[in-house]
């Protein structure tokens, strides 16, 4: 439909690029039409060419098809020249429309044609597809831990898609991420590292299958607890990873450090005092900062905030009157920045609000009742919002001492009251979920950048 209500009515040379090589972009191409973005809608199509051929020094129009050929006669140049609809669309329309898509399709519509491949690997449609992402639904990635390591899953990933119910086994012999974590997540760019040792710290895209490895410096003493944060700094088109790392033998934060990408080292930050005798623990980058929970002891828990533009630290601390618990969990949920508890039969959510770090607040949110007892043997995990108001939750259950963790993924939908179990074929039964936003972004070119 047009601005006037109207049905609008394709170009005759468009016909063709809609049904090119049965992807569905019919649909896509409607949804721009109709959702307003180009108006007129076919403004940037490119006028339709009538081709010309040379017989006896006379030019005659030719509107036949995709292909004019012409021989070598009398001494004349011949010509071959292909064309067809696809060319028919300037490069920013096509952009326009492969970046709504699902990575899966763009994927594959990098075999189209050489115009969609060219297009889809310039830098212009691999930031604008990063964007774009940030107004989709999140995905959620997969890595196999415990019982779900085998020979077959070692060296891979798993993209889920919950709608379809279907996962995306992303192989690739060349990682050796096994006994490591999923510490973060930024622009379709995963922080993998381990919790008990500063490297290696990989810094991977498992869509384009590239990762790269950050310096590690060489340190003399064993470590409690190590976390690491990836965040994006838009102010200068950056990556920075910040670590903070626990001296086993002192049970307190040792030291905070930094590193773009593109850096040969990493250097110390300079935080508050009141970190000195503090646990840490997580990492969510969310509204240009890194944010980690933190508990000084004795003491309630607060909330260390890093922006990534400024390079200063905040602390916000919460509220008697908030009554945030201990053990909740920092997730993003559907933009926002949100502590999240489950214990006993309950859920009870606080959203942090705030533009500045030196500014953020916390007040309380909403309670459900799950109708569930949860406990250290049986427990959940908020992976991210779901559709229809609901939730995606990892459930974990551990059978007997010495019993062996199985994972399961499920919806709550707190309106209704319900669960609803989420079966997805060949995924491992155990694992580490993070909410993830696919992008085409190479951690490469990122960090073997040429200095000038």
């Amino acid at each position: 439909m047009n601005e006037n209500g109207n049905n609008a009515i394709l170009p005759e040379h468009c016909t063709g690029f809609l049904f090119c090589r049965r992807v569905p972009f019919a649909k896509v191409l409607l949804g721009v039409i109709e959702g307003g973005t180009l108006n007129p809608p076919f403004q940037m199509l490119r006028p339709k060419r009538h081709r010309t051929t040379k017989t006896d020094g006379h030019a005659r129009s030719s509107k036949k098809g995709s292909q004019v050929r012409s021989s070598k006669k009398d001494g004349r140049a011949s010509t071959t020249k292909k064309d067809g609809p696809v060319n028919d669309l300037l490069p920013e329309l096509i952009s326009e429309i492969l970046s709504r898509l699902p990575i899966e399709l763009i994927l594959r519509c990098r075999s189209v044609c050489k115009t969609w491949n060219s297009v889809i690997q310039s830098p212009l449609f691999i930031n604008l597809q990063a964007r774009k992402s940030h107004n989709q639904p999140s995905r959620v990635i997969l890595k196999p831990i415990f019982g779900g390591v085998t020979a077959t899953t070692m060296h891979s990933l798993f993209l889920l898609d919950t709608e379809e119910r279907k996962s995306r086994r992303i192989h690739d012999k060349s990682w050796r991420f096994s006994g490591l974590q999923i510490m973060s997540s930024c622009n379709g760019l995963l922080c993998i590292t381990s919790d008990s040792e500063l490297g290696p710290v990989y810094i991977s895209n498992p869509i384009t299958r590239e990762f790269v490895i950050l310096p590690s410096p060489e340190t003399g003493f064993s470590l409690l607890r190590h976390q690491v944060g990836l965040g994006f700094d838009s102010s200068n088109g950056k990556y920075i990873v910040v670590r903070a790392y626990t001296d086993k033998s002192k049970s307190q934060v040792n030291k905070f450090e930094a590193i773009m990408l593109g850096e040969n080292s990493w250097r110390s930050l300079t935080v508050p005092d009141i970190i000195a005798e503090c646990t840490i623990n997580g990492s969510v980058f969310w509204n240009g900062a890194l944010h980690w929970k933190i508990k000084k002891k004795p003491g309630r828990e607060c909330m260390l905030s890093f922006d990534v533009s400024s390079g200063k630290f905040a602390v916000t601390r919460f509220p008697v009157s908030a009554d945030v618990p201990d053990d909740f969990e920092m997730v993003e949920l559907d933009g926002h920045l949100s502590l999240v508890q489950v214990y006993d039969t309950q859920m009870k959510i606080w959203r942090v609000t705030g533009e500045k770090i030196e500014g953020l607040s916390v007040c309380y949110e909403d309670m459900y009742c799950m109708n569930v007892r949860w406990n250290s043997s049986f427990n959940c995990e908020i992976i991210r919002g779901y559709i229809d108001e609901g939730y995606l939750l990892q459930v974990n259950t551990h059978r007997g001492p010495g019993g062996a963790w199985r994972r399961y993924l499920t919806q709550y939908f707190p309106k209704m009251e319900q669960f609803l179990s989420l079966i997805i074929p060949s995924i491992p039964i155990c694992f580490k979920t993070i909410s993830f936003r696919p992008t085409l972004i190479s951690p490469m070119q990122l960090h073997f950048v040429p200095h000038g």
